[in-house]
């Protein structure tokens, strides 16, 4: 007899069999024993979840010779053709290669005959979305009042391309992805049925892997087999997939702790001459630091054994949170620039190098927190950590040092109390000087300004600049803070626009004042006869 593969050969045939959908499950059992079944089903769910598992077993507990039931006998012909996959009243399509209104008239012809022997004709497409606007527009009707004794079951792991008028003419039912640890208890329970040895390392591994699907899980365990053949260990199951072992990351990770780059580098040298793709190698990296954050955030993660959890948490303890958050930004950043970059190992390198000196990065909140108290500088801040706070650090800072220095203001005993024209001469070019520094054509401009009046407190200068009164107003309120900190009071500033008259006298020249002083042009005049006009 040929070989089943083992997603085939224990694919679930019974409700009990079912993993990880308890929510359906007993919603469909109910529905059987108070004989309130539906016209029309939704199964959604990403892939191997057990979506059309589900389907055949509940077309089996209507259609067995003892139903409709929640425990189909499983050896009546009608059990035995619905699992073989040729009953003549469950008809299995697949939506990706029959996507056309054409075959959904062809599908609606069947419907015209009733079950040959059997209570219900139900129809299971797989990958529903894969179905045409038309072809289900062309279903809908049929979808809301089908014949007596007919039952869809659509399967899909797209539900969002589903039209919603199709939905909402079903009952939608959403498949949960397996859990780690029923996977791993039923790829345990398959090798024992098989005769199998395997490590529960190994079993943790390709659970790991299926990412929640158990029929992922299957094909990669009949992959395993044919590989080790009787005894499997965790470095065959490593060693068939290119996964890095967790005892790489935790020396890496000491790397880090220890500001080694070249151990690092050395490290994924290592890696990558195994053949290990440095995409999936991110991948992993980054799920290897998902548990130090959750451990963090003070989360047991779920897909960790008790050895490693332990030393995760050891090394945990030397970093913060925002170290780890840090790192995983860097390497997320790194996966989008290997896309980008023709050659990826320096990508990565620098990323590690990064890493090694992550221990110098400090939260932005911690940095003006000291900023603040004036036990840090803006100077004084390593490089590191002034490129990765960029320049919301200075913003922030140059904001409070200007808040400072205008309370400091107000607290300094001023130079006069009312100022006069005098001594606002007197001080005109440390003024111009100091505007000059911050704004320096607004200083050239402010130099040139004719000094009016002083009233009040109130500066008022003429300009003849037209261009130099809007960057004069532009700056007025930046101007008015540097006057006031000058003499330690409150000033403000009026720029005025007086615009120098230019008068011009219009002389009409005589033909022998033009011959003096254009004997060309006049010869021209005399010759054509011409006319000066103004």
């Amino acid at each position: 007899m040929a070989y089943i593969v083992l997603a085939r050969k224990y694919r679930p045939q019974r409700f009990t069999e079912v993993y990880a959908q308890d929510h359906i499950v007993q919603i469909i059992k109910n529905a059987i024993e108070s004989d309130r079944i539906g016209q029309a089903y939704l199964f959604t769910g990403s892939r191997g979840v057990g979506k059309t598992s589900m389907a055949r077993i509940f077309a089996k507990s209507l259609n067995c010779v003892n139903g409709p039931t929640i425990e189909p006998c499983g050896v009546c012909s009608n059990c035995i053709e619905i699992t073989a996959g040729n009953s003549p009243d469950v008809v299995e399509i697949d939506g990706a290669s029959n996507t056309s209104v054409d075959d959904i008239r062809d599908l609606q012809k069947e419907l015209m005959y009733s079950a040959a022997r059997s209570k219900y004709k139900i129809f299971i497409i797989d990958e529903v979305h894969m179905l045409s606007k038309n072809a289900f527009n062309a279903l809908l009707k049929t979808l809301e009042e089908p014949p007596r004794g007919v039952v869809f079951v659509f399967a899909t792991t797209e539900p969002h391309k589903i039209l919603p008028t199709i939905i909402s003419r079903c009952q939608r039912f959403d498949f949960r992805r397996i859990p780690l640890e029923s996977i791993v208890a039923r790829l345990k329970d398959i090798c024992v049925h098989e005769h199998i040895e395997i490590d529960e390392d190994a079993l943790f591994i390709i659970a790991k892997k299926s990412d929640g699907g158990m029929r992922d899980a299957l094909s990669l365990m009949d992959q395993v087999i044919a590989y080790g053949n009787v005894k499997i260990t965790a470095n065959m199951v490593r060693s068939i997939f290119g996964i890095v072992d967790n005892d790489i990351y935790h020396n890496i990770m000491k790397a880090i702790i220890n500001h080694d780059p070249a151990l690092m580098i050395s490290y994924l040298n290592a890696i990558l001459d195994k053949g290990t793709d440095i995409e999936e190698f991110i991948n992993s990296y980054l799920d290897y630091l998902r548990n130090f954050l959750l451990i963090k955030l003070k989360i047991t993660p779920k897909d960790l054994n008790a050895e490693q959890l332990g030393t995760i948490n050891q090394l945990a303890g030397s970093f913060s949170q925002d170290e780890i958050i840090y790192m995983i930004s860097y390497l997320i950043d790194c996966k989008s620039q290997i896309k980008l970059s023709h050659n990826s190992s320096i990508v990565i390198e620098m990323c590690f190098v990064k890493l090694s000196r992550i221990s110098e990065m400090k939260s932005i909140k911690s940095i003006l927190e000291k900023l603040e108290s004036g036990d840090l500088t803006i100077n004084s801040i390593p490089a590191p950590v002034y490129n990765a706070v960029q320049h919301k650090m200075v913003e922030e800072q140059t904001k409070v040092i200007q808040e400072n220095l205008i309370k400091e203001t107000k607290e300094v005993k001023p130079i006069v109390d009312n100022l006069s024209v005098e001594t606002l001469t007197e001080h005109f070019k440390q003024l111009v000087d100091k505007v000059t520094n911050e704004y320096s054509v607004t200083g050239s401009f402010l130099s040139a300004c004719k000094l009016s009046l002083v009233e009040n407190n109130k500066v008022h200068f003429i300009t003849n600049s037209s261009l130099g009164f809007k960057k004069l107003n532009d700056h007025k309120s930046n101007m008015e803070d540097i006057f006031s900190m000058h003499f330690g009071i409150k000033l403000k500033l009026n720029f005025e626009l007086i615009e120098d008259e230019v008068k011009e006298t219009i002389k009409n020249p005589t033909l022998q004042e033009i011959q003096k002083e254009a004997p060309d042009l006049a010869k021209f005049i005399e010759i054509t006869d011409s006319q000066i006009t103004i």
